[in-house]
C-alpha cells in the first residue's frame, strides 16, 4: 500500500470511529435525559419506591454504557489517533481520562447509595438526586471539553486552523 492509500485508508477509519463515537454518544445522552427526566420526577403521593426503582433501572443503563464508551476509547478509539498524532496533545488527553475516571468513580458511589437506601427515605432519594445531578453536568462538560479537543487535533491535521 502506497502512502496515498495509507493515508485515504486512515481518512475512512477516522471516519469510522468518529461516526460509532458519536453514534454511541447520542444513546448514552439519551439515557442521560430518561435520567434527568427521573430526577427531576416530583413524586406526589405515597412512597418515592418507584422514582427509586426507575433510578436504579437507568443509572445501571447509564453506568453500563459509559463503561462500554470508556473501554472503546481506551482500546484504540479516537483519543489514541489523538495521542498518536499529535502527541504534544498526550497531557490533555490523559487529564480528561483522569476526569472522567473521577466521575466514573462518583457515578459508582451513588449507584452504591441507590442500592442501599431505604425505598421510602425521600430526602436521602432527594440528596441522590442533587449529587447525581452533579455529577450528569460534570460529565456534559467532559464531553465537550473531550469533543472540543477532539476537533482541535483534527483541525491541526487537516491544516486548519486550531
Amino acid at each position: 500500500m502506497n502512502n496515498k492509500d495509507a493515508s485515504h485508508h486512515d481518512k475512512i477509519e477516522a471516519a469510522a470511529i468518529a461516526e460509532q463515537a458519536k453514534v454511541e454518544l447520542d444513546v448514552l445522552l439519551g439515557i442521560e435525559k430518561a435520567l434527568r427526566i427521573a430526577i427531576d420526577w416530583e413524586v406526589k403521593e405515597g412512597s418515592p419506591a418507584h422514582k427509586l426503582s426507575t433510578l436504579r433501572f437507568l443509572t445501571d443503563s447509564f453506568e453500563r454504557h459509559l463503561t462500554r464508551i470508556t473501554v472503546r476509547a481506551d482500546q484504540g478509539g479516537y483519543m489514541h489517533r489523538i495521542t498518536d498524532a499529535k502527541p504534544h496533545l498526550t497531557n490533555d488527553v490523559l487529564a480528561l481520562r483522569d476526569t472522567l475516571r473521577g466521575f466514573r468513580t462518583d457515578l459508582e458511589r451513588i449507584v452504591m447509595r441507590l442500592d442501599y437506601i431505604a425505598p421510602g427515605d425521600e430526602g436521602g432519594i432527594r440528596e441522590i438526586c442533587m449529587d447525581f445531578k452533579s455529577v450528569l453536568d460534570g460529565l456534559s462538560s467532559h464531553g465537550q471539553k473531550k469533543s472540543d479537543l477532539a476537533q482541535h487535533a483534527y483541525a491541526q491535521e487537516e491544516g486548519g486552523e486550531g
